[in-house]
């Protein structure tokens, strides 16, 4: 984004305090070349809790990372929708959060983090060379410019 005159204006990104950079953990399952994946685990109160903070998280940067020992995905994320349903003969309360999400990055689980995660900025090419309005990057004037 830019101010009135051309400039880069500094208000459009997150405190520094507000960029959490949250990854899900799962013990089994496999994440496709492709990002998609489909992984479930119990979870006691502590999991539980770290989850729903990471996903909170998650929406605050618009950055959530899922990893197994096999795999790795990094989303750009937003919010879509909310649900809730209980059923009373099972005791069961079901909590389900839909992002909407971009796999930014893929990997095997032979690579190195990207962006944030490995200490080295990442801006995937695509948000940079598509026509449309990116908005996490969209205010990048001179992707080869660090300024």
């Amino acid at each position: 984004m830019t101010d009135e005159d051309g400039a880069d204006d500094p208000e459009h990104g997150l405190p520094a305090a507000d960029l959490q950079y949250p990854t899900l953990e799962f013990d089994e399952g496999r994440i496709d070349d492709d990002g998609s994946f489909d992984l479930a685990t119990e979870a006691d109160r502590e999991t539980m809790s770290e989850v729903a903070e990471g996903v909170a998280g998650a929406l605050a940067s618009h950055d959530l990372a899922v990893e197994t020992e096999a795999g790795y995905v990094a989303f750009g994320v937003g919010p879509k929708s909310a649900a809730a349903s209980f059923d009373a003969e099972e005791g069961e309360l079901t909590v389900t959060l839909q992002l909407s999400a971009k796999a930014m990055a893929v990997d095997d689980g032979t690579g190195e983090a990207a962006g944030a995660r490995g200490d080295a900025g990442f801006v995937p090419e695509s948000m940079l060379t598509d026509d449309g309005d990116n908005r996490c990057y969209g205010w990048i004037d001179d992707p080869e410019s660090p300024e």
